[in-house]
């Protein structure tokens, strides 16, 4: 049978449609790769790049966590923009401006001034990550569509935490510190050029004629958000205790710095799998997003005692193997707690929040764990983010309860 003129043209118009979606999810996938390889490139240089600047111990200190701390209030002004106009604007602007911190890093003269830059960096970074989110969590779809997006989201940043900090070693080992910034540069502004066609074709999907005026207390009293922003404190107070301390770690059991690489491979190559799996099985199997919260909770910290305690190298690579699982079930967990919890007229600002305690648990739990360890010897880091995430899940789970009652281990 022949088909229409009409039948022809809505053919042509769906698959406009698909070629235009594939358009825009490469697109925004690329911007989540770019601004979480960012973060990631600077793990192996940062320190060594500072010190050479004349930073002090304490100072050090300072630089690296100006960034987490200007993050969060970058946060809160990325959800407030999504709100109040689009996810458009943040999106560019937050890829612009790391692009040229980016490029400031390369101009500083000390260890002061590369404290400035990081702060400005972190600002401009927790502007970024919450709109590429927001971007992708659109209205009308069904929830089971929005969960293939959040995996994938999960999975790009785990690609990004792979091969960051590999990437940038090899810069900064044939051509030096700067090199790596302004390599970094170069892919935050390619991003931004090729995210300028997807902006001026894609409409805004949000109706500001009403703009929710909502506190942080309205956001924090919905069992759903704050079992989130819960989890989130668990989550990253045990991954920034992991990347502050595995090295140490991994040296008092002998392993080199290529070993310690692989550790760290592991971690996020498993996180990957288990969030490319959630939506299709994971979540089915638990059942809700709480229960893969709660148990990623449970993981995390067994994976961190076990770390602490174990001294085979095996078995330090089984838990980092059991970390990226229970990395893998919180975040996706989180996600979905985010998404259900959140309305379109007031989501933007879920997700910042959520993003200010996730950058909130990653300032705040290493530097503490390090505390407890200089005054008590025996107590190894990973204990006290062990016990920071069981906490966690003890106040996350009675949170939670009033979602599902039916909630259990």
């Amino acid at each position: 049978m022949q088909k229409t003129g009409f039948g022809v043209r809505d053919n042509k118009k769906i698959q406009a449609e698909r070629k235009k979606s594939r358009f825009f999810l490469i697109t925004v996938y690329l911007v989540v790769f770019s601004a979480f390889f960012d973060t990631h490139a600077q793990m192996p240089v940062l320190s060594p790049y500072a010190l050479s600047l004349g930073a002090s111990p304490f100072i050090l200190g300072v630089v690296i966590g100006s960034y987490s701390l200007f993050n969060i209030v970058g946060n809160f002004a990325g959800g407030m923009l999504i709100d109040r106009v689009n996810w458009k604007l943040p999106l560019f602007s937050g890829l612009v401006g790391v692009a040229m911190v980016l490029v400031i890093y390369t101009f500083a003269g000390s260890a002061y001034h590369l404290t400035l830059v990081r702060a400005v960096h972190g600002f401009m970074g927790g502007i970024l990550v919450p709109a590429a989110l927001a971007s992708l969590i659109g209205r009308g779809q069904s929830s089971v569509f929005h969960r293939s997006r959040l995996a994938l989201f999960g999975a790009t940043t785990g690609l990004a935490a792979v091969t960051g900090p590999l990437a940038a070693g090899l810069i900064a080992n044939a051509y030096g510190y700067h090199a790596v910034y302004y390599t970094l540069a170069a892919l935050m502004f390619a991003t931004a050029i090729f995210l300028l066609p997807l902006l001026a074709m894609q409409r805004t999907e949000y109706d500001h004629s009403g703009y929710p005026s909502i506190s942080l207390r309205f956001l924090y009293d919905n069992p759903k958000l704050r079992g989130a922003f819960i989890f989130a404190l668990g989550t990253m107070g045990s991954t920034g205790t992991l990347a502050t301390y595995l090295p140490v770690r991994a040296g008092l059991l002998g392993l080199n710095h290529v070993q310690t690489g692989m550790l760290f491979a592991t971690f996020a190559l498993t996180a990957i799998f288990i969030q490319m799996i959630w939506p299709g099985f994971l979540r089915g199997f638990l059942r809700t997003d709480c229960r893969g919260c709660l148990w990623g909770q449970l993981f995390l910290a067994a994976a961190l005692i076990s770390a602490a305690s174990l001294q085979n190298i095996g078995c330090l690579f089984a838990a980092l193997i059991l970390f990226g699982t229970g990395f893998g079930l919180s975040f996706q967990g989180m996600l979905g707690l985010v998404m259900e919890g959140s309305q379109p007229g007031w989501r933007g600002r879920a997700i910042g929040i959520y993003f200010a305690f996730y950058s909130f648990g990653a300032a705040v739990v290493p530097p503490l764990s390090g505390l407890f360890w200089q005054y008590i010897p025996p107590l190894f880091p990973f204990y006290f983010a062990a016990a920071a995430a069981l906490a966690v899940l003890i106040y996350g789970k009675k949170t939670v309860a009033n979602v599902d009652v039916s909630i259990s281990l």
